[in-house]
């Protein structure tokens, strides 16, 4: 039995019109937000764009009407992005059909854990997990983030990323052959967005430098001077066949599944829970496990990426002035219209510009207050921090994620 059928719409019915204004003005903000995060988030899977913008619609629609936060945005994360690719390019090749498959299968699995969490109420004791661990640990994948990045910065292709010393030789040896036009728009894109995020408290800066970048690789002609650029994004989704894989291929999928269901549960109640404090709302855990569920069965069903609640876009729905639930479904809605009439004037987007916005959107996650607090005042937690950071970037993320989890529960046992 679901635990609160349709909460969301239950908490959006009767409306109160005094709060239009300020649903809208989130909902279209937002929009502007993870429109470009959409796409670069799906190019950080593996997987066609349209494959991200979609993750960004439907999935938000079905957390609004199950979920109990009021301004978590759910759709696409860097960190979900990232864990996705790395489970499933060890099973199908990248660029490969089976690759999107497999893929969608990733989305239903994390969806059916989330779900099976909640129902059985787990989300209260995972509240119980060190933020040393989390927070070392999506540190360490965001480094690996950018580290992805550096093919399209530098506009050569490296080998996949395997582990942080060999892949930092690997840049330093492939730097030489940089291409320069490439390295250039990458560089000025980084530097605009740090400039305009320090000046406004929600930048506009993706959306101006997308829009600058794509007109000037058209007006001079820099795709054919071997700048690589986007390209024509289709309006449909991918033809992609939700079919049962073999048993091998979700035995492999589980463990990933798992971590995914719980990073991204951890990462969207951090969030919300903090939002609802400020309005002295209350929080359903369970409940946000079952909705992220619903949230991610659905992705799969559309034919997209795993999805979770977006810390930037959700504190940015919240600062915009969101008031209600309906600014997710105006998010959601303006997705579908961009979807349809706006992707084709994104032929020419170079590839730099969206490394540079993931670069900019992930840097953040790197806690380096968290540490030096730790370090201070709580040295146990800045010992799992750490070990947890080294273990994800050395060993890998499934077991940088165990060493964390292991290493908290053999301290707290011992204390």
């Amino acid at each position: 039995m679901i635990l609160k059928p349709l909460l969301g719409l239950k908490q959006l019915l009767p409306y109160n019109a005094s709060n239009f204004t300020g649903d809208i003005t989130a909902g279209v903000i937002v929009t502007f937000l993870l429109l470009p995060q959409s796409m670069a988030y799906a190019i950080i899977a593996g997987v066609p764009l349209t494959m991200g913008l979609l993750s960004g619609t439907f999935p938000l629609i079905i957390y609004a009407l199950f979920g109990s936060s009021k301004y978590l945005s759910v759709g696409p994360v860097s960190i979900v992005s990232l864990l996705a690719f790395t489970a499933v390019s060890s099973v199908a090749k990248p660029d490969s059909e089976r690759f999107l498959e497999i893929m969608v299968i990733l989305s239903l699995l994390v969806g059916i854990v989330q779900l099976i969490l909640g129902l059985l109420k787990v989300g209260s004791l995972l509240k119980y997990v060190s933020p040393a661990v989390i927070g070392g640990f999506t540190s360490a994948l965001a480094i690996i983030i950018i580290f992805n990045q550096m093919d399209s910065i530098i506009g050569a292709t490296t080998s996949s990323y395997q582990n942080f010393l060999a892949y930092s030789l690997e840049i330093m040896t492939t730097i030489p052959k940089a291409h320069v036009l490439t390295v250039m728009i990458g560089l000025i894109s980084l530097l605009f967005l740090l400039v305009l995020k320090k000046i406004f408290r929600v930048s506009p800066g993706p959306l101006i430098i997308i829009i600058t970048s794509i007109l000037v690789v058209d007006y001079f002609d820099l795709d054919k001077k071997g700048v690589e650029i986007v390209g024509g994004i289709s309006r449909e989704s991918p033809n992609v066949a939700l079919s049962l894989p073999a048993m091998e291929t979700i035995y492999a999928l589980v463990p990933i599944a798992l971590i995914i269901g719980f990073i991204s549960f951890f990462e969207s109640f951090s969030v919300a829970k903090n939002l609802a404090d400020k309005e002295n709302e209350d929080l359903n855990s369970n409940q946000e496990l079952v909705s992220l569920g619903f949230a991610n069965m659905t992705s799969s069903l559309v034919g997209s990426i795993p999805v979770a609640g977006a810390i930037s876009r959700t504190a940015v729905n919240y600062e915009s002035g969101a008031k209600t639930k309906f600014s997710l479904f105006i998010t959601a809605f303006l997705m579908l219209l961009a979807i349809f009439y706006v992707t084709p004037l994104f032929y020419y987007l170079p590839k730099a510009t969206l490394a540079a916005i993931i670069i900019i959107a992930v840097v953040n996650l790197i806690n380096v207050k968290q540490l030096r607090h730790y370090q201070k005042n709580e040295p146990l937690q800045a010992f799992i921090f750490l070990a947890t950071f080294t273990a994800t970037l050395i060993m890998g993320v499934f077991v940088g994620l165990v060493v964390g989890i292991g290493l908290t529960i053999v301290l707290n046992f011992r204390s």
